[in-house]
């Protein structure tokens, strides 16, 4: 109330409840519905405020919404907290009496279920902007299963194999109390039923195609989950047809007996028998022949029938071919290494065999029993073994003899013989040596040796190109089973070829037009033909001495040679190489140098000459003749020309002692050369170039 001084006086339904300026109740109820209002008063002055109805009413029950009473991990669930008010509300949910934090006030709760949702669930509501909250629902349970439904599959009939032409059901349940499931049956990732609602898939008459793996996919919303199985489906058992004795090539009056047997369930089968496709009156697993004829000849077969699944037959067995002869063949005798004679100590070996199968093998010598076994073996035979040999192949009561067959053995042991292509006693290195052993008679084996050291296992010994190593004794070994003999000794020896030489002929000619003439010797005393070449190929060249330009080409090749003669040994060794590299070009550089020095005298000489004819005495001027004069006179004016030429001439003289000193120093310079040293000039001669030292301007 405006002013001060006031005391506030409230009232509900004009019942005072406080003297204060505010009225608060904290928590109302629904006996705080009334009318309020307050009362100022100072003094005796009093004033009333308008009149405020408050209204309170419980808040409205909520009511949980769902149909989920059960799930598995993974699945979502939805509950729904509905509250018949329009009015805004914010939610709350509990589990187990325990407030789900998690809630985000909206009334509806939906979970990714795992193992913690299991529980009991309530929800209650708080009015928005207001602190007025309603009671908490009626409970709702959800029942929480694990990770997957357990899944039940089950094979009707539950043989672990199914035959082809059988019915078979397949059936998918689950073990949870569970619904509205559906079931997809799958094989090979194909689905191959149409009614999703009917866990059962049967299969009216089973085929191979339809053989593999079934999965039954079970599917609520968006939870899935499978389980396989295997559907084994196979043909019936094949019976197997055997034969006692174990052989189908049969003589007349021998017996046998054929067995038809299904090894699976085998007391569970009654059998059929059939002869070149006719059927046989006989119902039981064997077949037995007490004597047999021509007339049993045949192809036999069987099938199988089941006692107790009675579409199952199965296929016929394998057939057998029964042959029965009229004839008696000899047994065969296979001979190993037959030899005609035999040495001592040699291997013997024979084998006996007869058509068919179950023989049993004697063998007799000089009709004596040495052995019972299809094979006779004489490891190392002597001279007593010499004999005659047959074997008895004997089956049952029934026998027959081999052909007889002769063995002789020889004490006596001739050696190997050695053949000598193009022999020699004495072989030139390069050259080749080609033996060959031999030994009478068949199935050898030769060794070569080289003193006692093995070389190759061949009748034939070939060294292509023979060195001085290849000197010594040779012999072969001939060698059959355990038997061997030494040939003779064969002695081989070799010679180094003649040696040859390559050499520099040094020839002023060669000097003076650059050229290179190379010389190639044996020097044995005999006749020599010649090949030369260069850089590894042949010259059309057979001369000893061998001239070439000292071009660009020449002087970079490599050079050899080697003799050829008509009588051996018929070429001698190769010629160490020779490059003219270095040799040609300093011959080269000393006739250039030898050149220039030509010049220089001979333009030296030519101007001494020229000086000496040109030049004139000096005229002096002379006093008018007297028919008298004096001697003194006489002797000035009859002075020796070629003395006032040299009295003039100092200058000249010291040129031409200055030429031939450089004429000289020169000279010795190239007479430094290497290869102007090897080629020994006289003194007086420097490479073909006369010496002018001490004649010039003389």
């Amino acid at each position: 109330m405006p002013g001060v001084g006031w005391e506030y006086h409230w009232y509900k339904n004009e019942k005072l409840q406080i003297t204060n300026p505010e009225l608060t109740i904290d928590s109302v109820s629904v006996t705080h519905t009334g009318d309020y209002r307050c009362k100022a008063q100072r003094g005796d002055f009093s004033v009333n405020s308008e009149t405020l109805q408050v209204r309170v009413q419980d808040p409205p029950k909520p009511q949980i919404q769902s149909e989920w009473t059960e799930a598995f991990h993974g699945e979502k669930v939805s509950l729904q907290c509905v509250i018949q008010d329009s009015k805004s509300w914010n939610y709350m949910w509990f589990r187990d009496q325990n407030k789900i934090v998690s809630s985000d006030g909206t009334n509806t709760l939906t979970l990714s279920v795992q193992s913690s949702h299991h529980g009991v669930y309530e929800c209650q509501a708080e009015l928005q902007n207001r602190k007025v909250m309603t009671t908490k629902s009626p409970p709702h349970s959800l029942t929480v299963h694990g990770p997957q439904p357990t899944i039940i599959l089950k094979q009707d009939p539950s043989y672990t194999d199914i035959y082809t032409g059988e019915q078979v059901k397949l059936t998918c349940s689950i073990q949870e109390k569970t619904s509205k499931w559906q079931y997809i049956w799958q094989n090979a990732s194909q689905q191959v039923n149409t009614d999703l609602d009917n866990p059962v898939y049967t299969i009216q008459s089973a085929t191979l195609s339809r053989n593999g793996e079934y999965t039954c996919q079970v599917r609520r919303g968006e939870k899935t989950s499978s389980k396989s199985t295997k559907l084994t489906i196979i043909e019936p058992p094949k019976p197997e047809l055997s034969i006692i004795p174990q052989w189908k090539t049969f003589y007349p009056t021998e017996k046998l007996t054929l067995k038809c047997s299904v090894t699976e369930d085998s007391d569970k089968w009654s059998y059929e028998w059939f002869r070149n496709g006719d059927p046989l009156h006989s119902s039981g697993n064997t077949l037995s022949i007490s004597s047999v004829k021509a007339d049993h000849a045949g192809q036999y077969t069987c099938r199988g029938k089941h006692q107790t699944r009675t579409p199952v037959t199965t296929g016929e067995a394998e057939a057998l071919q029964l042959h029965v002869h009229d004839t008696t063949p000899k047994p065969t005798i296979t001979k190993h290494q037959w030899f005609e004679p035999f040495y001592i100590k040699e291997r013997v070996q024979f084998n006996c065999n007869m058509p068919g199968v179950g023989w049993e093998y004697h063998w007799y010598k000089n009709e004596k029993l040495q052995i019972t076994n299809p094979e006779l073996t004489i490891d190392s035979v002597s001279v007593t073994d010499t004999g005659d040999y047959r074997c008895k192949a004997q089956r049952g009561d029934f026998s027959v003899n081999s052909e007889t067959l002769q063995v002789r053995v020889q004490d006596i042991t001739p050696k190997p013989t050695i053949t000598k292509h193009q022999w020699f006693e004495l072989f030139y290195t390069e050259e080749q040596v080609q033996l060959n052993c031999n030994m009478s008679g068949v199935g050898w084996e030769y060794q070569w040796y080289k003193g006692s050291t093995p070389l190759i296992k061949n009748a034939e010994l070939t060294i292509s190109s023979v060195s001085h190593t290849h000197t010594g004794d040779y012999h072969c070994k001939a060698q059959r089973g355990g038997f061997s003999v030494n040939s003779e000794t064969l002695h081989v020896r070799v010679e180094a070829r003649p040696a040859v030489s390559l050499s520099l002929e040094t020839e002023l000619g060669d000097i003076m037009t650059g050229d290179m003439t190379l010389r190639c010797n044996v020097s044995d005393g005999r006749q020599w033909n010649y090949t030369w070449f260069m850089n590894g190929q042949q010259l059309n060249e057979t001369s000893d001495v061998l001239k070439r330009k000292g071009n660009e080409e020449t002087i970079k090749s490599e050079f050899k040679c080697k003799g050829i003669n008509t009588e051996r040994p018929l070429y001698s060794a190769l010629s160490d190489g020779f490059i003219a590299n270095n040799i040609i070009f300093k011959r080269k550089i000393l006739l250039a140098i030898s050149l220039c020095l030509v010049c220089c005298i001979v333009i030296l000489i030519i101007g001494c000459i020229v000086l000496k004819i040109t030049r004139k005495p000096e005229v002096k001027e002379t006093a008018q003749e007297d028919l008298f004069f004096s001697m003194t006179d006489s002797k000035i004016q009859t002075a020796s020309p070629m003395k006032e030429y040299m009295d003039s001439s100092p200058t000249e003289l010291e040129e031409c002692q200055e030429k031939e000193e450089l004429i000289t120093d020169r000279n010795s310079a190239v007479q430094e050369d290497g290869v102007i040293k090897d080629e020994e000039t006289p003194a007086s001669e420097g490479n073909g170039l006369i010496s002018f030292k001490g004649k010039l301007c003389k």
